[in-house]
């Protein structure tokens, strides 16, 4: 998600106001949140807790004199107000720059103190205590959560360290990508200096002795290719066919991260291919894999590996085989997490990295990407991801193949993105759900068991999720309120079926569900002009030797016939002027 500044942030990069309407100010500040905080009076030690949690966050602008509900009241810091304003938050501990700006609004004073991202260590309060801002409230960190807080701090990751190129290396269109990202309102163009600040205070640009040099960080998102002084800073793809120890096909993808991952991913994706399936009149492709499940996969692996010279020699790896994809990222896990808390604890090896990849909207935020994956994979009705790791990479294996059919698989993503009335909508069926707590993939099952004719029970649906008796009710109980599933009976005799307006809708026991058959679609492609082995890939979503294996069939039965050879190979309607040529 892109990250939007309120006025006052330090990053928000707008000219400060003095005064505001009272619309203007509803309008910018609309409610408390991660970077806004309201204070009504003048309680130190309140600003101070809020100063502390902004400075270790993304910090942030605590207004004094506005309600907790965001109605202006205004305040008056007296003669020498500011002045002990300021001592309080000088007694704070390693606080991020801050200043106090007053600002009126319909005739009542605001004082407006914007808080900065302390970039180095962290800030704590008078009594030691440290705060971090979530949400819209300042968290105490204690226990674990500290001692993860505090790895994050202190940690010297590879990605700050500089590089030996200037600032003037700097490919301007990339620079634009990143100012959008982050939100900087940056003139195009080659960089300016406003821009050039703004790298340096995130990170991108480090002062190196005799001037600004770009950090790995930098290097990775500002150069068109990396490689040319990382080592191997991209991904690799190797296809290997049923059974073959050797690949068949290999593609490289460079440039700045958001462009790699996101080519690697349509590149994987087209080689696996995409069942196509027809729900009455609607056509849907259903990728093999989800994109989301891949795309974090691919994210994670990017952002997440070494970029220290003992593994630049090695790039992400991702290997395509007939019944799964492995992605393989350099690097071991980092210091303080194992493979059995990975989903728990979020303590990235590169955090400026990930965090840009968040504000493209290519990755997830910190700790929800594994249990997306897993919520995703779920929600498929596929094997979740597998997750490996030794001293020198760490690896996720993606199993293909789904318990649902792909007409089912389709139904579900349409039945389950529905309102409950049950007015089912078109829905892109290659990533279902939205889901972020697990139990959309157990109701998933659930729903596509009674779909297939099953009257249920409380204990069939603990047989089937391997679960007691309250989660069984629970999953019953949530597809029934969504007005997917009817209840007959109560208590202990309840059964359940599919709900009516559910029944005679296209679904997995319904006669309108079919795969398309991809030798139809051929001979219409065939009917438009010349057939090639990758048209017929685009259109039907068949892998190459799956779409080859058709178009012999077609040629066997005498309905194509085959012009040209090996890769210049194409197909035409038997006796059609094109089969001379």
């Amino acid at each position: 998600m892109i990250m939007s500044y309120p006025l006052f942030h330090p990053s928000c990069g707008r000219a400060l106001a003095s005064a505001l309407s009272g619309a203007e100010f509803a309008a910018e500040f609309p409610r408390e949140g991660p970077l806004v905080e309201f204070k009504e009076g003048v309680s130190r030690d309140r600003i101070a807790e809020a100063a502390v949690a902004f400075s270790n966050a993304d910090g942030g602008v605590v207004l004094l004199g506005v309600t907790d509900d965001g109605v202006v009241r205004g305040v008056d810091l007296g003669a020498d107000g500011e002045t002990r304003l300021r001592n309080s938050l000088g007694q704070v501990r390693d606080l991020g720059p801050h200043h106090i700006h007053r600002l009126v609004v319909e005739g009542r004073t605001v004082v407006a103190i914007r808080v900065g991202r302390r970039r180095d260590g962290f800030a704590q309060l008078a009594s030691g205590a440290v705060k971090e801002r979530r949400g819209a409230s300042n968290h105490t960190l204690l226990g674990a959560e500290l001692s993860d807080f505090i790895a994050r701090r202190f940690v010297r990751t590879v990605e700050a360290a500089p590089t030996a190129l200037r600032p003037d290396a700097i490919d301007p269109t990339l620079a634009g990508e990143l100012s959008g990202a982050w939100q900087w309102p940056v003139s195009p163009g080659a960089p300016q200096p406003d821009l050039l600040d703004r790298l340096r205070d995130s990170g991108f640009l480090v002062h190196n002795g005799d001037g600004d040099r770009l950090s790995v960080a930098g290097a990775l998102y500002l150069l068109a290719d990396p490689a040319g002084v990382l080592g191997k800073p991209f991904v690799e793809v190797f296809r290997y066919r049923s059974g073959a120890l050797d690949y068949d096909r290999r593609a490289e993808f460079r440039g700045p991260l958001q462009r790699q991952i996101e080519a690697a991913v349509d590149f994987v994706l087209d080689e696996l291919g995409f069942d196509l399936v027809l729900l009455g009149v609607l056509r849907h492709e259903l990728h093999r894999l989800p994109r989301v499940v891949l795309r974090e996969a691919i994210a994670n692996a990017v952002a997440h590996r070494s970029y220290a010279p003992t593994a630049a020699a090695e790039a992400v790896r991702i290997e395509i085989r007939s019944d799964r994809v492995v992605v393989r990222s350099p690097g071991g896990l980092p210091d303080g997490v194992s493979l059995d808390l990975l989903a728990l604890r979020s303590v990235p090896r590169n955090v400026l990295l990930i965090r840009t990849l968040r504000f493209f909207g290519i990755a997830e935020d910190a700790g929800r990407g594994i249990r997306l994956m897993r919520d995703h994979m779920a929600l498929n009705l596929m094997a979740p991801p597998r997750f490996e790791a030794d001293d020198s990479s760490v690896t996720v294996t993606l199993r293909l193949g789904s318990e649902a059919a792909p007409p089912e698989r389709a139904w579900l993503a349409r039945t389950l993105s529905s309102e409950a009335s049950g007015a089912l909508r078109p829905h892109s069926v290659g990533d279902l759900g939205g889901i972020h707590d697990g139990t959309e993939g157990r109701d998933a099952r659930v729903l596509l068991e009674v779909a297939r004719g099953e009257t249920l029970t409380n204990g069939h649906v603990r047989r089937l999720l391997d679960v007691d008796t309250a989660e069984a009710r629970a999953a019953l109980r949530r597809l029934r309120d969504r007005g997917l599933v009817q209840q007959r009976g109560t208590g202990s005799g309840a059964t359940y079926v599919l709900a009516p307006h559910l029944e005679g809708v296209e679904g997995p026991g319904g006669a309108h569900v079919r795969p398309a058959d991809p030798g139809e679609a051929v001979m219409a492609l065939a009917r438009e002009g010349l057939v090639t082995n990758e048209a017929v890939r685009n259109r039907t979503g068949l892998d190459r030797v799956a779409a080859l294996r058709v178009l012999n069939a077609l040629v066997a039965a005498g309905r194509l016939e085959r012009r040209g050879t090996r890769r210049g190979s194409y197909y035409v309607l038997p006796e059609s002027p094109a089969a001379g040529q």
